[in-house]
């Protein structure tokens, strides 16, 4: 039987150090990259677009390659029609920007609207540290601007709103990362 330190234990509610530095690089390269898409939000989106596109291309291209190297497998049919399907959205993304981004609009409108949720549960779970209401904040902020992305999809103008709302989520959740550290976020000047 083997002798085990003391120190692998853990008592129930001990705290463990925070190693500061991940959070930080984390939540600067958050801020940095939300007011980029906050700066340019048209542009933001239809980097959105160009980067679902690529990746429905290459996610197609794949499928398509390992389903036609396989021989005898039952699922491989099911796979090729996969590879087709993820291939023709990738096609449509690249081709036709906007009609990209009305599919994208409501696909991260629909997540924001989740991910709102996620903050809000880290928040409430992490509450006596530094930093507990800014993951609320962020959450319910996420929450309340995918709902308003879902409801201006019939009027067109979610569209532009898309890189606004992607600029203020990360800039929200990176001031939270760091506001866990004890360092205070970088000022924003719109």
């Amino acid at each position: 039987m083997a002798a085990y330190p003391k120190a692998q234990y853990k008592r129930v509610g001990a705290r463990t150090p925070l190693r500061r530095g991940g959070f930080v690089v984390l939540g600067i390269v958050l801020v940095l990259v939300g007011v980029m898409a906050l700066a340019f939000p048209l542009l933001a989106a239809l980097s959105f677009n160009l980067a679902v596109g690529l990746m429905l291309l290459a996610g197609g291209i794949a499928a398509l390659v390992h389903a036609f190297r396989v021989h005898g497998w039952q699922g491989r049919a099911v796979q090729i029609v996969l590879g087709v399907l993820y291939l023709l959205g990738g096609l449509v993304f690249l081709a036709n920007p906007f009609a990209g981004l009305l599919a994208l609009t409501l696909a991260l409108g629909a997540f924001f609207a989740a991910d709102g949720i996620a903050p809000m549960l880290m928040g409430a779970q992490i509450r006596p540290q530094r930093g507990w209401g800014l993951f609320l904040v962020s959450g319910l902020v996420s929450l309340v601007l995918g709902v308003l992305v879902l409801l201006g999809l019939p009027g067109g103008w979610s569209i532009a709103l898309l890189g606004v709302v992607a600029g203020l989520n990360m800039v929200l959740t990176g001031a939270a990362f760091l506001a866990c550290t004890g360092m205070p976020p970088p000022r924003v000047r719109p």
